[in-house]
Parts: structure tokens; sequence; C-alpha cells
């Protein structure tokens, strides 16, 4: 199956457990649970393997996530994680996971967004560069803030697929594109 395919399917799966986990109120545990899920998938290369491989019957790949995890899974994302098993659609896991989270942002009306900067912010620094994305965006904002020199100043601000480049390297660049530009 195709990249794009799997994520078509990933998130057709993924609206249809938020819709459940919502319904039944079980948002923020399904969400918890798919974060351990997601964390163990990558910390845990024999996890996909035995999940993915065709090899393994169903049967002894539930068996191992009930010892594994016993107790551990609401109720909702064991149901989940059978359906996955069922239908040979574990390899979409991490991409189900992703779209929850979004899901559940956009339904809490949040947006994660990242700031690149030069120097480290200061606290008054931090809360106005938040207060202007939380403006401009009429959303909450939570904001990641790294340190990156090569930037020279400024912020370049990432927001789900909207990048506000306010760096000095980055007008250097749109300038000597201009320059370029109009010798031609």
């Amino acid at each position: 199956m195709s990249r794009s395919t799997d994520l078509k399917v990933a998130k057709r799966y993924a609206r249809a457990l938020f819709n459940a986990a919502q319904k039944i109120g079980s948002l923020e545990a399904v969400q918890n649970d798919l974060t351990l899920m997601d964390t163990l998938w990558r910390q845990t290369p024999a996890l996909p393997r035995l999940l993915e491989s065709p090899l393994v019957p169903a049967e002894k790949k539930r068996e191992l996530l009930d010892k594994t995890l016993s107790g551990q899974l609401n109720a909702a994302t064991r149901a989940f994680l059978y359906l996955l098993i069922e239908k040979r659609r574990e390899e979409i896991l991490p991409a189900v996971h992703e779209e929850f989270l979004r899901l559940a942002d956009d339904a809490a009306g949040l947006i994660r967004a990242q700031a690149t900067v030069a120097l480290p912010l200061d606290e008054s620094e931090r809360a106005a560069l938040l207060a202007g994305l939380q403006q401009r965006t009429g959303k909450r904002i939570e904001l990641q803030v790294n340190v990156d020199p090569a930037i020279l100043g400024g912020v370049v601000v990432r927001m789900k697929d909207t990048v506000i480049d306010g760096s000095v390297r980055g007008a250097l660049e749109r300038l000597r594109e201009q320059m370029l530009h109009e010798r031609l």
C-alpha cells in the first residue's frame, strides 16, 4: 500500500476513534494510550516488526498486547488496537496517533507552534510573542522555542502548515532574490 493511501486510511481510523472516544467521554484516556503506544512503537523496534508481521497470527498479537499492557489501556483503545490487528492495519498506528492529536488540538482550540530565535528569549519577549500569535490566530497557542544562531536575528515561527519568517537571514535572502530578479 502506498504512503498516501496509508495516510488517508490513518485519518479515517483516527477520526472514527476520536468520535467514539469523544462520545464516551474518554478522549484524554485514549490520547494517553495512543501516546504510550507511539512511545513503545518508537523505542521498541521489535514491537512494530512483530505487530506488522503477516506470519504472526492475530490471536498472538492480541495476546502480546494484553500481556504487555495488561490493565493499562482504556477499553476503547484496546478495542481499536484489536480492530487494527484484525484489519491488518497495524503499520498505520503512528499516523493514527499523529492525526488523533491534531483532532484533539483542533477540538480544544489549540495550535502547537515552534519558534526559532537567534538568542534565548526572556519571559517578557516570550509572552509578547505568544500574545501576538494568539491574537493573529484567535486560538490558544502552545509555544516551543528553539535557539538557532544561524537565523542571525528575529524569529521564524511554524504553526501547522504556516511558516512566518521574520528572521534577519530570511530578510537577507528575500532581498538577494529580489536583487537577482531585478537584474534579469
